[in-house]
């Protein structure tokens, strides 16, 4: 089926949309409403989706007058009611934010405000797998001061390992501050899967250094791989006050060295301008990306905001301590930035060393994917119905497969325009909106490295206000099925397959020879096939992956050879003293081919060959004995009486 190509509508079909703009095949779900309308929800935090396609939703909402933290997990492609998390307190509650890993578990984080003048504390709780309920709240920071501006940044890895960035201010007006800096730190702490411990060390580059005026884009951001490490990135001003993208790696419980991410100059040219938004993200091998908003100033190369991405190798490489440099994905080359107004830029990187940016310029939500040393043209991912920016997050999966959600705005209606673009370049789109409609707010984005993705909004304006989420499900990624490297002529032929890797939940496989299934529904990665049922010949063999949302991937084909017949051959006179021994080992393609044909002819005489010939120097009578072995290893030996005369 071919995908829905979404127009330029009217306001009054957006919901409508929702329910007609993907194929039967594709599973872009509808906005589900997990809360309200009502007057009483704040603001939607986070999501947070692990690799195994679990996750969650963290919202605010006012219960008894007080601002509560409350989870909507998800889990077999599901979205749970949601229950409150900061059980027990009572006093308003900020900054939430969310981590997924395998299995359903998810841990949160918030700040507790116990009112002016008072040091208010970081909280946390977690959901393990398979429990029901968040444990009691336990402080992880007894001292973030006000609490105000903390800009959370929170990633938890599959095996459940997370870490948390943050911002502390100190001080925020006095006569030993520059202009547009306070005094302010950047906290990390790891989770360790039970127990939260921050880093002895703020990961700020000089920590006596003032820090830039918090705005919604610029706090710090961390991302976490699959083996329980981590990069942080966060926003400093400089010797000279100018505000550049900082990364460290985080192992454990050690910082990485300092490395400076934006340039320091451009074009030989210094760049004094501030970068003003951050974006992170790491593969599970350390693959790391760092996206960022440069703006110009007078007396730099640039004169227009610039949207840049540097790179660091997968940790496991030789030169994974260092930058690969900044490169810009805006479009305007080398020499400056686009002509029109540069939104918010997101990344996502995999563990090829490619990459998916997506950023947005005046009302067109675009993507641009490159790798190490390239970076590709944009390509448009909305269809043209945004009318402000759109400001698109991007999820980059398997073999280059994308997920991708931005806000959407017609004319006083409202939504949420998904993407999922597979592997092989079939996109398929759909434009989400709650049933009561209004105007999208804080759009949340995350995704899993298998091309699936989550995505929450707040919808609505005050008594009206919802709280919305939708999912995006990819199809199992691509793999390889493994049969015997030769021909064979076993009675039970062993093959096996790579997983297919699903965000979607448990996957079933289907093997086929020639398109025929011969074995269904199997849960493991090899199978024993009896030859009976397979039959001589050369065939054709897949192996299809079906997810729970019956969506379905097919392997590469490979060449399944079996041959069980022996070699024939067949001793004839020709003349009154030859004697002629041709030897088949049958239809070309069905069978293996000769690999040895031995003769004797029974004169003391010893011929080979799949066609051969022997005149006897006297009449008598002899006995040919032939031995022939085909490659697929299968041997007959044949003996037969000859007279010549």
């Amino acid at each position: 089926m071919r995908p829905f190509a979404l127009r330029r509508l009217p306001a009054l079909t957006l919901v409508a949309l929702a329910f007609l703009a993907a194929p039967a095949d594709a599973t872009v779900s509808p906005a589900v409403t997990l809360d309200g309308p009502s007057a009483d929800v704040v603001g939607v935090d986070g999501v947070a989706m692990a690799e195994d396609g679990s996750g969650g939703l963290v919202y605010r909402k006012r219960l008894d007058g007080r601002v509560h933290v409350f989870v909507s997990r998800y889990v077999d492609r599901r979205w749970q009611p949601p229950q409150r998390v900061d059980a027990g307190q009572r006093f308003d509650s900020s900054w939430p934010a969310i981590g997924a890993g395998n299995g359903g578990r998810l841990v949160v984080t918030w700040i507790h405000q116990y009112g002016g003048g008072v040091q208010n504390r970081m909280f946390s709780a977690s959901l393990d797998p398979g429990a029901r309920s968040f444990q009691v709240p336990v402080a992880i920071d007894l001292d973030v001061r006000e609490g105000l501006d903390a800009a959370p940044s929170l990633s938890m890895g599959p095996g459940g390992v997370a870490y948390l960035a943050y911002r502390v201010i100190y001080q925020r007006q006095s006569p030993l501050l520059p202009p547009g800096t306070i005094d302010a730190d950047i906290r990390l702490q790891r989770y360790s899967g039970s127990f939260w411990s921050q880093l002895g060390q703020p990961v700020d580059r000089i920590q006596a250094q003032p820090q830039a005026t918090p705005t919604p884009l610029n706090g710090p951001q961390v991302s976490s791989d699959g083996n329980g490490n981590a990069v942080v990135a966060w926003i400093e001003p400089d010797d000279q006050l100018v505000p550049r993208a900082y990364a460290r790696r985080v192992f454990g419980q050690v910082l990485g060295n300092v490395l400076p991410a934006s340039p320091a100059e451009a074009g030989g040219k210094p760049v004094r301008g501030p970068v003003d938004q951050l974006a992170v993200a790491v593969a599970p091998f350390g693959e790391a990306i760092v996206g960022f908003r440069q703006q110009p100033d007078s007396q730099s190369a640039w004169t227009r905001p610039r949207a840049l991405v540097n790179m660091l190798p997968s940790s496991l490489v030789e030169g994974a301590g260092r930058f690969l440099g900044p490169r810009p994905v805006d479009g305007g080359g080398d020499a400056d930035g686009p002509a029109g107004s540069l939104g918010a830029l997101s990344v996502s990187v995999d563990d090829r060393g490619s990459f998916e940016a997506g950023l947005s310029i005046d009302a067109s939500a675009l993507g641009v994917s490159g790798d190490e040393t390239t970076v590709g043209a944009h390509v448009r991912l909305d269809d043209g119905s945004p009318r402000s920016a759109p400001d698109p997050f991007v999820a980059r999966g398997a073999q280059g497969s994308l997920a991708a959600a931005w806000k959407v705005d017609q004319g006083g209606a409202a939504g949420v325009g998904l993407l999922e673009r597979r592997a092989d370049g079939t996109p398929f789109q759909r434009l989400v909106s709650a049933p009561a409609g209004g105007v999208v707010d804080a759009l949340r984005f995350a995704g899993s490295p298998y091309g699936s993705a989550l995505v929450g909004f707040l919808q609505g304006r005050e008594e009206g206000r919802q709280v919305v989420a939708a999912s995006i499900d990819a199809p199992p990624g691509g793999f390889a099925v493994y049969p015997p490297l030769e021909w064979t002529r076993a009675r039970q032929i062993p093959i096996s397959w790579e997983r297919a890797h699903s965000a979607a939940g448990r996957v079933t496989y289907t093997v086929q020879v020639d398109g025929e299934d011969v074995a269904s529904g199997l849960t493991v990665l090899r199978r024993t096939l009896a030859a009976s049922r397979v039959g001589d010949g050369d065939h054709e063999l897949t192996v299809v992956a079906t997810d729970p949302a019956q969506q379905t991937t097919t392997s590469l084909a490979a060449r399944l050879r079996v041959d069980r017949a022996p070699p024939r051959p067949r001793v004839a006179r020709v003349g009154r003293r030859t004697v002629r021994v041709r030897t088949s080992d049958g239809v070309r393609r069905e069978s293996s081919g000769l690999a040895r044909v031995a003769i004797e002819w029974g004169d003391g005489r010893r011929g080979r060959g799949a066609a051969a010939t022997h005149r006897y120097r006297r009449a008598g009578a002899y006995r040919v004995r032939v031995t022939a072995r085909d490659k697929a290893g299968n041997t007959r030996r044949s003996v037969q009486n000859v007279r010549t005369r």
